[in-house]
């Protein structure tokens, strides 16, 4: 599953949203050779974006089956990405915005695009590059979608979730025609006892074929929002799973009305692996915990390093909310402002269990730092990367991430071959 990757936000329609970040700039395709470096240092000898902790806080000391690795570790491995594939880079039909490509099991690349008018459309693309087919189109009638939050493709299938008319779209990848609808207001899971009343996020497919579900408050009384994770079958009916709950985002009220997330406060970040683990971290703290595809927490993995010392005006203003309405928020619920960045933004989980961690490297998120960890947490690599080209799909020993073309701003999707040099 492409996350995004996936940070939860909540919008006036009471929908829930995958944030995507899109942004523009010149970027040439050539060949990305991205060695395991920690950028510019202080004169504490650390990297500017991170901050190395003397000592572990108890609330991390006293989970249980806990590896602590050194704040300081150095990565075996360089990682070198060598582009094999473009894919709508030239030609019909013409990619704008991309929110998302995933590889499907047929080696075919699927991209998620919207035009300049916003309509959203689905393509697929041959291993070669070579345009294949469209997925469904615009509109209400089966099959169509109008805002599409994510794309994703497993165990023979491509699931399209659709806002607009509220259900999921399922296709097939023999010839990528029309299956059939899961609409959100008929699923049974939304009855649920531990989620009655929260709103549905995020539906993401398994591989065995069943789907781990989301579901968030739309209001709350307490600052502090929260997430719970339940697993349905493919009617919609909950399965036996236990309700894993997650701490999200507080929401600041700005004058346009609504009330729009603030993770820079604190929010857990969430994947679904393949074979259904749900890995989370809260952002602020390199912990990242695992629980197995029954939601049984397996164990946890830390390094004693936080980001830069925070700074609000890093983070505000926005479009939907200003300084004085995250001050106005924190004092009516008598909280405080963090003491440093988060550490973490984004979390992915590869085919071969390789751990994924986005850091950072400046309060404006412009570039990402991504520690590639093993399956037991050991740092393997580190990938710096600019946030605008979002890293997509990881798969098969592949890496598939946007670019944009410096002359036309259009942008596309290349793919990389991974290759793991050992440094030490």
């Amino acid at each position: 599953m492409t996350e995004n990757e996936f940070l939860f936000a909540t919008v006036n329609s009471g929908f829930n949203l995958v944030s995507h970040q899109l942004f523009r700039g010149a970027i040439i395709l050539l060949a990305l050779i991205t060695t395991a470096c920690s950028g510019s240092e202080n004169n504490t000898g650390e990297p500017d974006h991170i901050r190395i902790l003397d000592e572990i806080p108890e609330h991390i000391r006293e989970l249980e089956n806990l590896t602590i690795f050194p704040g300081d570790s150095e990565p075996r491995y360089s990682i070198e990405l060598i582009p094999e594939q473009a894919f709508g880079e030239t030609g019909e039909p013409y990619l704008t915005t991309l929110y998302g490509a995933v590889e499907d099991d047929r080696g075919r690349v699927i991209i998620h695009n919207a035009n300049t008018n916003h309509e959203h459309s689905i393509y697929v693309y041959n291993a070669d590059g070579t345009y294949h087919t469209q997925i469904g189109g615009p509109g209400r009638g089966p099959g169509e979608f109008g805002f599409v939050i994510s794309v994703q493709a497993s165990a023979g299938k491509v699931f399209a979730r659709d806002i607009t008319n509220q259900r999921l779209n399922i296709y097939n990848t023999d010839d990528y025609s029309f299956v059939r609808s899961m609409m959100i207001e008929q699923l049974e899971i939304r009855n649920h006892e531990a989620v009655r009343g929260l709103q549905l996020g995020l539906i993401l497919p398994r591989n065995d074929g069943n789907y781990q579900v989301s579901f968030s408050q739309r209001v709350s009384d307490t600052y502090w929002q929260k997430v719970i994770y339940l697993l349905m079958d493919s009617e919609g009916n909950t399965l036996d799973f236990e309700p894993v709950e997650f701490q999200s985002s507080p929401r600041a009220q700005g004058e346009m009305g609504g009330l729009m997330p603030t993770p820079f406060m604190g929010t857990t970040i969430t994947y679904t692996s393949d074979d259904g683990a749900l890995y989370s971290a809260w952002n602020h703290d390199f912990l990242i915990r695992k629980h197995d595809a029954n939601g049984d927490y397996q164990f946890a993995i830390y390094y004693p390093v936080t980001g830069s010392a925070f700074d609000l005006s890093y983070h505000t203003p926005t479009p939907f909310f200003d300084r004085d309405d995250v001050l106005r928020a924190i004092d009516k619920y008598d909280q405080k402002l963090p003491e440093s960045n988060p550490i973490i933004d984004l979390l992915k989980v590869d085919d071969y269990n390789r751990i994924w961690a986005a850091v950072p490297m400046d309060p404006q998120r412009k570039v990402y730092e991504w520690w590639i960890l093993g399956e037991s947490g050991e740092l393997l690599a580190k990938l710096q990367r600019p946030r605008n080209k979002t890293i997509f799909d990881i798969k098969n020993g592949y890496l598939y991430a946007k670019e944009i073309d410096e002359e036309t701003d259009i942008e596309y999707v290349v793919k990389y071959r991974m290759e793991f040099r050992e440094v030490r």
